[in-house]
């Protein structure tokens, strides 16, 4: 198959397809904007009281309607990059190549120096509010682009028999190890250049495409329905690179938000003049709705207060208990997974010492 051919096959899969691929399944998503917060430095520790938004919505980018070639680059399409010849400017490379080539290939290295210039001028700026959902975002971009198989033209196993790879890696195979990992224990360090830094771990993670097929060869082999025994040998095989690849992620996040942070000046957020301190209790209206399968609901506390949050069905039965501890004032989010629910109408319920509120939300299947 020619290059104009597969160029030709990818752009449409871009005009046909919803507007974004998913990279990281949404656990690791999660995970990864997290415990970056942990790995900045004592005086951004600021952060930490924004750990609930930071983890809900660094998976807005696979809801929004951004382009799918925001959250990949092909870069074994590009022979330079081997070779370390490969301009790491985007003109330039569309000079070397061309718009529509380089575009199709994805543009995920570029995505991330774009969100975070943006971050630095809102930091700069004082615009809070805006600046964590773009952080939150730019954690999305930095994450995908630690994930091997959003690195490759092989993304899928397609062009190797390894077709489903995507998924059985990213997601089924992660998701049930995740709570039990340990955190990278790592202070970020501010980069010099984002771009090269970009490139530059790109290069260490891309080796792991080629691991990640002969691992799928192997455990489908010895279970061709890819039932538990496959994830074990998946997971076996891989854990080592696949928590290599995550802690990168981790770090390689903090050093970015470091980055922008110093670049904007350093400023500290003052609580006092937090505009996320809320001075009455809310509940918000759920994001996304209608949603499948997953929400995620943000609420505001005026002062610390046992919460209780629950999702009912339209008979009154309660389905499930999102919340039921103390938390301090603040900002806070919650996601309900409804895999196991019917499409339909839910409510979810607030209530605390001194408020109750209920909201509708919609299941689509």
């Amino acid at each position: 198959m020619n290059k104009q051919v597969i160029l030709l096959l990818k752009l449409m899969v871009l005009v046909f397809s919803s507007g974004s691929l998913p990279a990281w399944g949404w656990d690791a998503h999660r995970y990864i904007n997290e415990y970056a917060i942990d790995c900045l430095p004592a005086e951004m520790q600021f952060f930490n009281d924004q750990r609930d938004y930071l983890r809900a919505h660094s998976v807005d980018p696979d809801q929004s309607d951004l382009p799918g070639y925001y959250h990949y680059i092909d870069i074994d399409y590009y022979a330079e990059f081997f070779d370390g010849t490969l301009p790491h400017d985007f003109d330039d490379l569309v000079n070397l190549y061309d718009y529509n080539t380089v575009i199709g290939n994805g543009t995920v290295p570029w995505v991330i120096v774009q969100w975070t210039d943006s971050l630095t001028n809102l930091m700069a700026s004082g615009d809070w509010d805006s600046a964590w959902q773009i952080a939150a975002e730019l954690g999305h971009f930095v994450a995908d682009s630690h994930q091997p198989l959003h690195l490759t033209l092989n993304y899928n196993g397609q062009n190797t028999g390894n077709y489903g790879i995507h998924s059985r890696y990213e997601s089924v195979m992660i998701n049930p190890y995740l709570p039990a990992l340990t955190p990278v224990d790592t202070t970020a360090a501010p980069w010099t250049d984002i771009i090269d830094s970009v490139f530059n771990y790109i290069g260490h993670v891309y080796p792991y495409v080629d691991l990640i097929m002969a691992a799928d060869d192997y455990a489908s082999g010895q279970d061709p329905d890819y039932g538990p025994e496959y994830y074990d040998l998946m997971w076996a095989q891989l854990d080592s690179i696949t928590i290599d690849a995550l802690d990168l992620a981790v770090v390689n996040l903090a050093s970015v938000w470091y980055t922008a942070w110093l670049a904007a000046g350093s400023p500290v957020l003052d609580v006092a003049e937090n505009s996320d301190m809320p001075t009455e209790f809310v509940l918000d209206q759920n994001y996304p709705n209608p949603f499948n399968p997953q929400t995620s609901i943000r609420y505001y506390l005026p002062h610390r207060t046992n919460v209780s949050i629950s999702i009912y069905n339209t008979l009154g039965v309660k389905v499930a208990d999102l919340v039921s501890e103390v938390q301090l004032s603040g900002c806070h989010t919650v996601t309900w997974d409804g895999s196991e629910a019917a499409s339909g109408v839910y409510f979810y319920r607030l209530a605390t010492g001194d408020f109750v509120v209920t909201r509708k939300m919609l299941l689509i299947k």
